[in-house]
């Protein structure tokens, strides 16, 4: 492969070297190194190409083998075989631990495709590039508006989102808020991005990086968005909804997906019932970006950046593009408890946990913003969830209470699963892997599955120690779960427009009316469907509302062979159905009016009903209500509630138009 000898380096721009034209752009099947139909393989000239690959196994140890070396592994138990993307190196890796690699060559295409599409993506951003024709002839583009048509589009950059989120922030101040909450470790140096990168990388990889597209020291903070209508939560105490996203910079569907989920939140307020009442009882703070500085390096298509950018403390000599500290394996609580069975040493894997718990500012600033400090009590104070689990260090036995309000969701990609802690087996606990929390738990995961077609596992085939969801549970007790998104990192923009996209965001509507209390609610059925005879009606009349209860929205799993099921919930025959106008079931004042089987039918016999009642407006003023529909199964236990708006006009007002 030939390459030019790289530009001159100033503290202004630095030339793409043809290099990345080669590596990165080449039809597929010309580039020297990738892998046809033929059986040619990655070769040493190619070592930061991306390959999708399967990989045979015999036992649930050759699982936790591979998982010294790569992360986010796609299991078919079926076919004893594991599907994950890795760069050249990485497949040495996974030969030299004894391992067969077949290369799937379509799919290997598929990503090489990606990638160059990023680049291209990247490159109409910059001041003075050239547009698409498509671009120039559709006027001026608005936020969250994509660039181009292709595999790789949909997906915003950091700097992209950042300028989406901010015009929401302006458009919409009484409901969003920016909240800047750490330094990266970029930011924490005395360099700039630009001159760390050329201060710690070989020249033949600096060549890779655009310059022009990289922040400078002080413009990446770690960015949380709060949404929640503060002119109705005034000075209430409410339920709180932490995300983080794409922790992992090569992730780009995590991102994606919550700021969509953010934009539709608020977007949707005072038109959709379910968005407007959230955010009346509710708040919630995504963290979209959770590692900026890894993402950058990642957006470029250099290699498979999955860490942070500590390139000095995390630097990898043979392969410098796998430096970093996994973020994920660095949080506070069980850090490096499998003595390094659920996370590596070595600062050229995937896995690398850095060398102290929570060294890295990206992880130190996330644990102070959700968690708090640490008192001398050794309890948290101070931050965005409650401190409600009382245990100490090592403690994996002891539980939260079961009306603990609020949750946790880290989002990464990919293996379309659904997981809570813990995220190793625990000697402590019987080597089980089960929390005292594990009934609500596994219930609540089930539910989320049910929208989002994924597994529900609680654990996967290999052990896992330092990580977010085991952090936020452990030191507070908060219901934390992670959702595996997708079936690629690099996933088309087609695929997760049609599938990811609204499979998760229905699975995120259904999180967030769980979080009055997330252990107790997905224990009930779940209350949908919600229909009024007439939307708008006048002061006095009756109208009649029709919804579905039903307790069989679970999708169990018997999860993977070698670890302990997850509690299976049997579904339930429906006991009751009440309505509520205006205020939550469980808030002061809220009178139930009781719902009924519709066509005759009685409780008590089955998993789903569908009820109906009569509303009377006659002491509801003009205006705009929330009538309000819970259900309850044979053991007693409420699911969450949803809502449906009821529009009030004066008894005089003209006759209302008919909806369109």
């Amino acid at each position: 492969m030939k390459q030019r000898s790289p530009c001159t380096v100033s503290p202004g721009k630095c030339a793409i070297l043809a290099i990345s034209t080669v590596l990165f752009l080449t039809p597929y099947s010309n580039a020297q190194g990738v892998a046809n139909s033929n059986g040619s393989q990655p070769s040493a000239q190619d070592p930061e190409s991306i390959w999708s690959v399967t990989v045979p196994y015999e036992t649930r140890d050759d699982i936790q083998r591979l998982s010294t070396v790569i992360d986010h592994m796609r299991i078919d138990e079926n076919a004893k075989t594991v599907t994950i993307e890795v760069d050249t190196t990485t497949v040495d890796a996974i030969r030299a631990l004894g391992f067969n690699v077949r290369i799937d060559p379509h799919a290997s295409q598929a990503i090489q495709e990606f990638r160059g599409q990023r680049r291209d993506f990247l490159n109409q951003q910059k001041p003075g590039a050239q547009k698409p024709n498509a671009i120039q002839n559709s006027g001026q583009s608005k936020p969250g508006d994509p660039l181009f048509a292709g595999n790789a589009a949909c997906y915003r950059t950091v700097g992209k989102t950042n300028l989406d989120i901010d015009a929401l922030a302006r458009q919409y101040p009484d409901l969003v808020r920016v909240v800047p909450i750490g330094q990266t470790w970029v930011q924490k140096q005395a360099l700039s991005f630009r001159n760390l990168l050329i201060k710690y990388l070989p020249t033949s990889v600096v060549g890779l990086i655009d310059f022009d597209l990289l922040p400078d020291t002080s413009a990446n903070p770690i960015r949380v968005v709060v949404i929640g209508n503060k002119a109705v939560i005034k000075d209430r105490k409410v339920p709180r909804m932490v995300t983080t996203s794409s922790i992992h910079a090569r992730e780009y569907t995590p991102a994606e997906i919550s700021t969509r989920f953010t934009e539709w939140l608020v977007k949707s307020y005072g038109s959709d019932a379910t968005a407007t009442w959230l955010l009346n009882n509710n708040e919630f703070h995504f963290i979209l970006h959770a590692n900026p500085d890894g993402r950058k390096l990642a957006e470029q298509a250099v290699g498979s950046w999955r860490k942070n950018a500590n390139l000095k403390d995390a630097f990898c000599k043979g392969r410098p593009l796998n430096s970093g500290v996994d973020l994920n394996r660095n949080f506070p609580f069980g850090w490096n408890s499998t003595k390094g069975a659920g996370s590596s040493g070595d600062s050229c894997f995937d896995t690398y946990r850095g060398k102290t718990a929570a060294s890295e500012p990206e992880t130190e600033a996330i644990v102070k913003y959700v968690a708090g400090t640490r008192q001398a009590s050794g309890n948290f104070a101070g931050g965005v969830l409650p401190d409600r689990r009382t245990a100490a260090v090592g403690d994996f036995g002891t539980g939260a209470p079961n009306d603990y309000e609020g949750l946790y969701i880290d989002i990464h990609s990919f293996s379309q699963l659904v997981l809570w802690p813990w995220g190793i087996r625990r000697a402590s606990i019987g080597d089980k892997s089960q929390t005292a929390n594990d009934d609500g738990m596994a219930a609540f995961g089930q539910r989320m599955a049910w929208y989002n077609r994924y597994r529900a596992t609680q654990m996967i085939s290999y052990d896992v120690d330092g990580a977010t969801t085991d952090t936020f549970y452990g030191e507070l007790g908060a219901p934390s779960f992670t959702i595996e998104l997708g079936k690629s990192f690099y996933e088309p923009c087609k695929e997760f427009e049609k599938e990811t996209l609204p499979r998760n965001t229905a699975s995120l509507r259904y999180a967030a009316r769980t979080l009055k209390a997330p252990y107790q609610l997905p224990l009930g059925p779940d209350a949908v469907d919600l229909k009024l005879s007439a939307n708008i009606v006048r002061q006095g009349q009756r109208v009649t509302l029709n919804a579905t209860i039903d307790d069989d929205r679970y999708r169990y799993d018997e999860g993977f062979k070698g670890n302990q099921p997850p509690t299976k919930h049997d579904p339930q025959p429906i006991k009751a159905a009440s309505a509520y106008i205006n205020l939550l079931p469980w808030e002061s004042g809220a009178k139930a009016i009781a719902l009924t089987p519709a066509d005759d039918g009685a409780f008590g016999t089955a998993s789903k009903a569908t009820v109906s009642g009569v509303i009377d407006t006659t002491a509801l003023k003009p205006g705009k209500h929330l009538i309000y529909v819970q259900g309850a199964n044979q053991k007693g236990q409420a699911g969450p509630p949803d809502a449906v708006f009821l529009e009030v006009i004066p008894k005089d007002a003209p006759e209302p138009c008919p909806p369109k």
